[in-house]
């Protein structure tokens, strides 16, 4: 779950001390207790909707349904599920009556799995999100105030520093690393930041963390050893995890989520993933043998327990969750749930001219209004076409906007063009879902592994 982090947003001192007292003892709670935690919160969120969101208060109405009937986990079945096509066309009807008072902050979704989907997450929510990240982090050993690296593109393209390999925030003791120019030339100096800055962490995307180790690798750089690389935002593939262990010295933790924050999923030092039923509520529904016939796979289906200014109960979260056929326990010792893996996005890449490959075109629609679904196919070695679904406001200056900022991303010797089409002209996986980037074929953009 991908955050632009601003401190304005996130820094609640009182609220934050208060919230990390709680959250660093539930996932030692015994099972009984959690569950009693989790449907406690559950009650009230409901209640909340009821009272507050217009979406919720006619879908319970509409089931016949009010909060008494909403008491367990088990009862949220009777609610229906609510897709992210949903969730747009209902717009500010998700949004809470009072959500003035909980001083909510926009954001919008990446759009890597459909349409981009404008959010609102409160005050508490965001402290609480805050807290969730020092909490997993900490399990590889994080203490506040150690300084950590960050893969990240939006930073430079929002300070126009798009030409920048780095940025150190001191007051973060934080270094972003621009994604959009890992390359085998700048990883030397990638590395040399990373040791200059005493970087302990490393977090970034999947795909862009291992492109990092490849490029380090075929530059012939050995960066200090860091402590842990917490990987996120897409699905970590095993040759993925072996080479960012290998370059970097140290573990990798993977976490899943998503900016709706209705679930979240956090690797631990053993390995294990635990599912986090104090940050929300995963069901599992549609279950069907694995190809490998030691595991059940599911559809994840998510709710939040926190955010009150734009709530979502039963999202869709559109993943794959690979389950144990029987509970089991983690060697660490924390009685959250564990799930044996998850089959969500795998973002592919687009190599520009000079040699970079680019993971993180998905954030681009965020920069342009009026955009219903992008795809950026790649034609060629120095030619990428935007297949652009455009809505009302996607106007001529809009489009401008998205070609300005993909040239920014892939360089000046990239021939960038846009086409215009509708919904069934863009590619898709065999779940239907869009894929963001369409690469050439592999033998001619991708290096040996």
């Amino acid at each position: 779950m991908a955050i632009d982090f601003r401190i304005r947003d996130f820094f609640h001192p009182v609220l934050i001390g208060r919230l990390w007292r709680e959250f660093e003892r539930n996932p030692w709670m015994p099972v009984a207790e959690q569950q009693r935690h989790q449907e406690n919160r559950l009650r009230q969120i409901v209640a909340h909707v009821w009272e507050q969101v217009p979406h919720y208060r006619r879908v319970l109405e509409e089931a016949g349904l009010s909060p008494a009937d909403i008491q367990t986990v088990a009862d949220l079945p009777k609610l229906p599920v609510l897709s992210k096509q949903q969730a747009r066309a209902a717009g500010s009807a998700l949004h809470a009556a009072d959500q003035r008072r909980l001083h909510p902050v926009e954001y919008h979704t990446s759009g890597t799995s459909g349409t981009p989907l404008t959010l609102l997450h409160d005050k508490y929510s965001n402290a609480l999100e805050f807290v969730y990240y020092w909490r997993h982090w900490s399990w590889a050993g994080y203490r506040l105030g150690d300084s950590f690296a960050e893969l990240s593109t939006l930073y430079f393209l929002k300070t126009g520093r798009e030409d920048r390999s780095s940025a150190w925030q001191p007051h973060l003791r934080r270094l972003l690393l621009s994604s959009h120019q890992v390359s085998t030339s700048s990883a030397g100096a990638m590395a040399r930041e990373l040791e200059r800055r005493g970087s302990l962490f490393l977090k970034g995307v999947a795909s862009t963390a291992y492109h990092l180790a490849l490029c380090m690798r075929e530059a012939g750089c050995s960066p200090r050893p860091l402590r842990a690389v917490i990987s996120t935002g897409e699905v970590l593939l095993p040759h993925q995890r072996a080479l960012i262990e290998q370059v970097f010295g140290c573990r990798v933790l993977d976490s899943y989520g998503h900016m709706e924050r209705t679930v979240a999923v956090s690797q631990c030092e053993h390995g294990g993933r635990h599912v986090n039923m104090d940050y929300g509520v995963l069901e599992f529904i549609n279950h069907r043998p694995a190809p490998d016939g030691d595991a059940v796979l599911a559809e994840g289906i998510g709710t939040g327990l926190h955010n009150r200014a734009m709530p979502f109960l039963r999202y869709e979260t559109g993943d794959t969750f690979e389950l144990f056929r029987e509970s089991r326990a983690c060697p660490c010792g924390r009685t959250f749930p564990l799930i044996k893996a998850i089959h969500g996005r795998q973002e592919e890449c687009v190599v520009t001219p000079d040699g970079r490959h680019l993971t993180s075109l998905f954030i681009l629609p965020e920069f342009v209004a009026g955009l219903r679904e992008a795809q950026f196919v790649q034609e060629g070695a120095d030619a990428l076409t935007i297949r652009v679904v455009p809505g009302d406001a996607f106007d001529t200056a809009q489009e401008e906007r998205l070609l300005s900022f993909t040239q920014k991303l892939t360089g000046p010797t990239m021939r960038v063009r846009l086409a215009r089409c509708g919904p069934a002209d863009l590619v898709r996986t065999a779940g239907g879902k869009r894929r963001m980037v369409i690469p050439l074929a592999a033998s001619t953009v991708r290096r040996d592994e």
